[in-house]
């Protein structure tokens, strides 16, 4: 690790420890549960290899994650986080909630990754909306992530759940501004941007379950993207 700030400050040794480039988004994509070496390169497209093995040596060496043999068949190693990492999980939470005001659709360059986008749909969760437990699908371009939500409970993954979903999404282009109440859920499917494969009250659920605002000072036609 290069940054040290030469303060006795618990927000000094943080920003040490997560303030190089690509950390946040590592611990994000395992907070959204354990990846081998190739999946964590694979859903940060542009970060080098070597930057990647650096920082998973750093971030296990502060006892952010750790090495975990692989029960699935192949074997091989998984990276997961700690208890230690874990208590990062609703900090991250409110970053992206807070970065998100700001976002009302992708620049020039950016993608959506399914990891970032079950890590999203954990930070939008609002408890006590769906009363029956329900597993949600979103299909948002390349990327696919899950939620399965009830009361104050709430689990997401990336890709694809391992039982079947009761209601599934394919997104178009402004699913943000369905989540933020830009756009309605019944604009959103008479235009095609959005089709449901579930009841259409399954949807007006979803977007009041899963919201996040955007500053008022954002234009919700900026360019177009999930």
């Amino acid at each position: 690790m290069t940054k040290d700030y030469g303060q006795f400050c618990g927000l000094a040794r943080a920003a040490r420890v997560l303030g190089e480039r690509w950390a946040l988004l590592i611990v994000r994509d395992l907070s959204v549960g354990p990846r081998r070496f190739k999946d964590i390169h694979e859903g940060l497209p542009g970060v080098p290899t070597s930057v990647l093995t650096t920082r998973l040596r750093e971030l296990e060496q502060m006892e952010v994650l750790e090495r975990r043999a692989a029960e699935q068949p192949g074997g091989g190693v998984l990276y997961a986080l700690t208890a230690y990492g874990a208590e990062l999980t609703p900090i991250l939470d409110r970053l992206g909630r807070w970065g998100a005001q700001r976002m009302s659709a992708p620049e020039p360059g950016e993608i959506l990754t399914s990891s970032s986008l079950a890590a999203a749909l954990r930070a939008a969760y609002r408890p006590g909306i769906i009363s029956a437990p329900t597993t949600y699908l979103i299909h948002a371009g390349a990327a696919s992530a899950w939620a399965s939500a009830g009361g104050e409970d709430l689990d997401v993954g990336a890709d694809i759940p391992v039982c079947d979903p009761d209601v599934v999404i394919h997104a178009g282009p402004r699913l943000r501004l369905l989540l933020a109440g830009r756009l309605s859920p019944e604009d959103a499917v008479t235009s095609g941007e959005l089709t449901i494969e579930g009841p259409a009250a399954d949807l007006e659920v979803f977007a009041q379950a899963f919201h996040v605002p955007l500053a008022l000072t954002v234009s919700p036609t900026a360019s177009e993207g999930p």
